[in-house]
């Protein structure tokens, strides 16, 4: 029955085990104090749902789903990844029967699994580490490069260094073996039968054989320990947290943020780490620096202060440096990260802030950099969180978010300055309010933006038309109807928020609202996503999905030419956040002699319009806008139109087109105006 002797040619074994259990002991000291930098933070129940976790777990860590959307990356690290969990399972089939005696390196699952396989395995593991070492080295991508503070480091080639010189003397190893005992199961090791033939052809005498397989086989062995010691203490952390990441990933809405029970809170935002979350420390700890979020981020895109690669290891590196095990004592500070002004009761302000202000005020809360990041690092989260302790604490923000807040405050919307009501848009439609004829089945949730932007005023017509003439039964709030408080929330005001919400949920359950529309996606994730979080439960649909079912009902007969050709802008907070992807290409798909041109960045991984967080009123000082960014990305493809269905999305787009002098001859229209136009009688 085909086998080997396990420990051919070594003696003095129990050195092997006192060597394994130094390096156990090491990477156990690591392990403890990055558990201990964890537990730092404050309570986030993430325990719930254990199936779907595992399953995440199984997809992401395992088979890699979404790392393989990036298909170099993702090829290369799958096949080094799996390599090693082979070469692990083979090392655990080696204990099994040498430690506890149970015979397993025997007959076909020797040849298979033990022979074959492994040497598989092996080979693509150093065909994956080439890949990874021409990549770093020779390719040299900007997200590995960018920025310069976290470029390339040298443990990084070191790490790719020791595990290839693990993989090559495995090899030796085996070719030495087989060469030195004529092992009549070579063929099952077709790398290992190679080396050895090559040994045999320059004639090495078995004496050199044996006393190179010696050295070697102590030298591979000290390879392995050193690789095991030193995963605490380098990118190899990312083995045991990244998965671990994955599995604590939030199971909720994407678009959600936490709370915060503003009576009780000591302290608004996070100015220490112990503020953040475990979670959110967790993810510092877990990111494997590869760029992705960056790369997929529009500020950074655009020329902007934020790269959310660079603020999560600008993080992690100012733990280490303030809690890791070789710190000096006293408190970590967000607050020095975030603040060039002084602290609240902390001291003084470091020279060098790890984190800007600039660089959290870029963010656009768009999303990108989560849905793109392998191991499900949570960036909007922990970047509202730091805004929270700026705007509520130190009243330190950019003074045009100022002004919108200011406005949200005293006239229950953002947009200082405007002269129009809440109701202006609807005159002489015959559109029903709550508060004169009483509720209807569906309430219009117009949105601040529908109602006061001149733009979008013709939006909320369409769409109120197209209502009419599918029967719905439909009324609005009118004066009643306040800002849901998303702008607020995502700049940072996390109070002014709690308090708009309050107020809203408080008419419409007063009203007995049930079923809600509106035409903002900002509005329907807020109503839709965050409004349980207070008591405010309704159904709540963006008004693409209820054209969508209008059509399919047959209620909506589109029959009347619109556009040749469109393509079609997704909003980060309906496609990224909440999914919703397919209604509005129906909806274009209805229309007669409309031919849609596909952006390449969509659906889930569309362009940020740059209008989000507050940035509606923001003026970048550094780079590019955004939307002028997204603009000339819809406008290289030479639509008749540009379709939208955010009034965010409209604003932004229409100024990003306009910029290029193209507006007359390339419109940007929403799919409620499309479908108007579509459903007009003829005559």
């Amino acid at each position: 029955m085909a086998t080997r002797e396990i420990y051919w040619n070594i003696q003095d074994i129990w050195v092997m085990y006192l060597l394994f259990a130094a390096s156990m002991a090491l990477f156990g000291y690591g392990a403890y104090h990055h558990y201990r930098l964890i537990s730092l933070g404050k309570p986030d129940n993430r325990f719930g749902q254990p199936r779907e976790r595992w399953t995440a777990v199984v997809r992401e860590a395992l088979a890699q789903v979404r790392s393989l959307r990036d298909g170099y990356s993702g090829a290369m690290h799958l096949l080094f990844f799996w390599a090693f969990i082979l070469l692990f399972f083979g090392t655990v089939v080696v204990f099994l029967q040498a430690d506890l005696g149970i015979p397993l390196m025997r007959g076909s699952f020797y040849l298979y699994f033990q022979s074959l396989t492994l040497d598989v395995a092996g080979l693509l593991g150093i065909a994956g580490l080439l890949m990874a070492i021409l990549k770093r080295y020779a390719l040299r991508p900007d997200r590995l490069l960018s920025p310069p503070r976290h470029r390339t480091q040298p443990d990084d080639g070191l790490i790719l260094g020791l595990l290839l010189s693990i993989l090559v003397t495995g090899f030796l190893l085996e070719g030495l073996r087989l060469a030195a005992t004529d092992d009549p199961s070579a063929s099952w090791s077709p790398v290992g039968q190679a080396v050895a033939r090559m040994l045999q052809d320059l004639g090495v005498a078995t004496i050199a054989l044996t006393t190179a397989h010696r050295f070697l086989w102590w030298f591979h062995l000290l390879l392995a320990f050193t690789f095991i010691a030193w995963i605490p203490y380098s990118k190899l952390r990312h083995l045991l947290l990244s998965p671990t990441n994955i599995f604590f990933q939030s199971l909720g809405p994407k678009g959600v943020l936490k709370s915060i029970d503003i009576e009780s809170a000591e302290t608004l935002g996070a100015p220490k780490f112990e503020d953040l979350t475990w979670k959110q420390l967790l993810d510092t700890l877990a990111c494997t620096e590869c760029g992705r979020c960056q790369e997929a981020c529009p500020a950074y895109d655009a020329g902007q202060p934020l790269s959310p690669k660079a603020l999560v290891l600008d993080l992690r590196n100012q733990l280490y440096r303030s809690k890791g095990p070789l710190a000096s004592t006293g408190l970590a500070n967000l607050a020095l990260l975030v603040s060039r002004a002084k602290p609240k009761g902390f001291g003084e302000a470091p020279t060098v802030t790890a984190v800007g202000p600039e660089a959290l005020w870029s963010c656009v809360t768009c999303g990108s950099c989560m849905v793109q990041c392998p191991v499900y690092v949570e960036h909007v989260p922990t970047i509202v969180e730091l805004r929270r302790y700026l705007v509520m604490e130190q009243v330190e923000y950019p003074d045009l978010m100022q002004e919108a807040l200011t406005s949200i405050e005293v006239r229950g919307h953002p947009f200082r300055g405007t002269t129009a009501s809440r109701t202006d848009w609807c005159e002489g439609l015959n559109v029903k309010i709550v508060g004169e004829s009483g509720p209807a089945e569906w309430l219009y949730w117009v949105g601040c933006a529908a109602a006061f932007d001149d733009r979008n005023q013709r939006v909320a017509q369409a769409f109120a038309k197209l209502l009419q003439r599918g029967e719905v039964d439909f009324a609005i709030l009118g004066e009643e109807e306040k800002c849901t408080g998303d702008v607020a929330r995502r700049i940072g005001n996390e109070y002014l928020y709690q308090t708009m919400a309050q107020a809203n949920i408080e008419t419409l359950n007063r009203y007995g609202i049930k079923k809600i529309v509106t035409t903002c996606p900002h509005c329907f994730n807020t109503l839709k996503n965050e409004y349980p979080q207070f008591g405010g439960r309704f159904e709540v649909f963006h008004h693409t999905q209820l054209i969508d079912n209008l059509l399919h009902q047959g209620k909506l007969k589109p029959s009347q030419p619109t556009v040749e050709s469109v393509t079609f802008h997704d909003s980060c907070y309906l496609a990224r956040y909440n999914q919703v992807t397919e209604a509005p290409r129906r909806i274009l798909a209805s229309l007669r002699g409309t031919r849609l041109i596909e952006a390449e960045k969509r659906k889930e991984e569309t362009f940020c319009c740059g209008g989000g967080s507050g940035h509606l009123w923001f003026e970048e000082t550094q780079g590019e806008r955004i939307n002028h960014r997204r603009a000339n990305q819809l406008l290289s493809l030479k639509p008749s139109a540009i379709a939208s269905s955010c009034p965010f999305c409209m604003i932004m787009l229409s100024d990003g087109v306009n910029v290029r002098g193209t507006e007359s001859d390339t419109p940007v229209l929403d799919l409620a105006e499309l479908m108007e136009r579509a459903t007009r009688s003829a005559s």
